[in-house]
């Protein structure tokens, strides 16, 4: 009996190994080829955030550079509106004192 046992093991182990250890095989290659291509991908996903970084990057550093601007013409916006308040205030006493001097005559 024992001898028949082990005689139907060793059929059963050919078995496998003739059916099933190719197709192992072949799936052992297939995961090797799907982990370089994920590789791959990851390579060239980690480039295009890096492009995408420099970019955001870029872009913040011209909204800086814009806001600066605005913020100089705010600056000198206020400048005049303060040039022009004494202009007006001086235009304005200016009138005061030509009334009395108006009717001196």
């Amino acid at each position: 009996m024992l001898a028949a046992a082990k005689g139907v093991y060793d059929t059963v182990k050919q078995a496998i190994q003739d059916l099933i250890a190719p197709d192992l095989e072949r799936i052992k290659g297939e995961l090797v080829a799907v982990r370089a291509e994920i590789k791959a991908v990851d390579s060239r996903v980690g480039t295009l955030e890096k492009r995408v970084d420099e970019g955001l990057r870029a872009v913040n550093d011209r909204i800086d550079a814009l806001k600066e601007r605005v913020e100089q013409t705010n600056r000198r916006l206020d400048d005049t509106n303060r040039r022009l308040d004494e202009a007006l205030n001086i235009r304005e006493r200016l009138a005061a004192i030509e009334v009395p001097m108006a009717a001196r005559g």
